[in-house]
């Protein structure tokens, strides 16, 4: 499917309603405060069990008393625990906003910009949402949770090519190994130290070097710590 021309129709958020956000917030707030409330009481019956670490803090804690200190200190420690908690689950989870001209993808308190232009199609990689440019190349990648239709609705209504069967050059991946022949040995040397972080679940610096592996014309796509790796700039089959 091709890009059609942009839509002038108002952009689509893909993200927390305000009624989700409020209950997640409700709900981290009165968890937080109920475990702050309970927080010396939990310190006393850890500190009798000599196997359990930090038994100083503990014993500090638990020494505590007074209704003073348990239903104003550390419920109020508990209450902004809870709200900290709500901020990094909603700034932790993809927001996308879709517009006739650019997509937005906004996550962990920064945002990346797509224009129309320079995307050829989007699809979903497993729980991956990915947007190629016109030579094949990885624009944006990102964990996606909400339901495919909401994205699909979203992008076909405003004039995005959505490729219903996945990524259209699956065919053309290769199955890295180390200092793989096809390859120069930047590349291998990057995928190498990638390997390394995939398997320490380093989530941030996996992404980071696939993005130095994109600058040398080459994209990468993940099976587990498995890498897989084409050129850009193929027609797909």
């Amino acid at each position: 499917m091709s890009a059609s021309r942009p839509s002038s129709q108002k952009p689509t958020v893909i993200g927390f309603p305000f009624i989700i956000r409020a209950l997640i917030f409700v709900g981290c707030t009165i968890l937080g405060i109920a475990l702050g409330y309970f927080i010396p009481m939990i310190a006393q019956w850890a500190s009798t069990l000599p196997w359990i670490p930090f038994q100083g803090p503990l014993k500090l804690i638990s020494s505590f008393s007074g209704a003073w200190v348990t239903t104003v200190v550390t419920s109020l420690l508990g209450l902004l625990a809870g709200l900290w908690l709500a901020e990094e689950v909603i700034k932790d989870t993809l927001r996308v906003v879709v517009s006739g001209e650019t997509i937005r993808l906004e996550k962990d308190g920064g945002g990346q910009e797509l224009s129309f232009e320079n995307i050829s199609m989007v699809f979903l990689d497993g729980k991956q949402l990915v947007f190629l440019g016109h030579a094949g190349q990885e624009l944006a990648r990102d964990k996606y949770e909400w339901a495919s239709e909401r994205i699909v609705s979203a992008l076909t209504a405003h004039g995005y090519a959505w490729s219903p069967d996945g990524d259209p050059y699956k065919e053309q991946y290769h199955r890295w190994v180390q200092d793989t022949p096809d390859l120069p040995p930047a590349v291998n040397a990057l995928l190498k130290a990638r390997e390394k972080a995939l398997q320490k679940e380093e989530g941030r610096e996996a992404k980071e070097l696939r993005s130095e592996v994109a600058k040398h014309g080459v994209v990468v796509h993940d099976e587990e710590t498995r890498q897989y790796w084409r050129m850009q700039a193929i027609e797909p089959r």
